[in-house]
């Protein structure tokens, strides 16, 4: 293989890097983590992929990726077909509109926008829960599930950067 066709298939890899870790976050989204005392809910990893790669490198995350992570997040928890990818292409949509003030800011920001964000989620997912379920559900599960991403997106961010710098393209040497 010659060496423009390897640097070819290179930059095709280092572009599918965001989709592999929102594949990777489908995975540990489905893992039960058994924290005494709180109910049985999992973190929301799938969103902090998505709230990160669309500040950081949108480009690489493209809307027909991001609705196949939440459909495959859909089939994984066995939520309403199509709500959560629903829900991950809105949080693109917004965060897109806002990428320009948050990658300008301090960290603090970022944080406390995916924080909003998270609720924001959690409270449509309990809604469109207790539609799909026809009946009232008590949100505490879903405000549990926004506290606990919204505390593991600093931890994200950082398992995120590897994937990050491997995803930018070499300079031309």
């Amino acid at each position: 293989m010659t060496s423009t066709a390897t640097s070819r298939w290179l930059v095709y890899l280092r572009a599918l890097v965001p989709f592999g870790t929102g594949l990777l976050a489908v995975a540990l989204s489905s893992v039960p983590y058994n924290v005494p005392y709180l109910p049985p809910v999992t973190p929301f990893v799938a969103l902090m992929v998505v709230f990160y790669w669309s500040i950081h490198r949108p480009e690489h995350l493209p809307t027909p990726a991001i609705f196949a992570i939440g459909l495959m997040q859909d089939i994984v928890t066995g939520g309403p077909p199509g709500a959560l990818a629903l829900l991950l292409l809105l949080v693109h949509a917004l965060t897109m509109s806002q990428r320009r003030i948050l990658l300008g800011q301090i960290y603090l920001v970022e944080w406390a926008g995916f924080a909003l964000v998270a609720v924001g989620c959690s409270l449509a997912g309990w809604l469109l829960t207790c539609l799909y379920s026809t009946q009232l559900i008590v949100p505490w599960h879903f405000l549990v599930q926004a506290f606990l991403t919204s505390a593991l997106y600093p931890a994200a961010t950082l398992a995120l950067a590897p994937a990050w710098r491997l995803s930018r393209a070499p300079e031309a040497a």
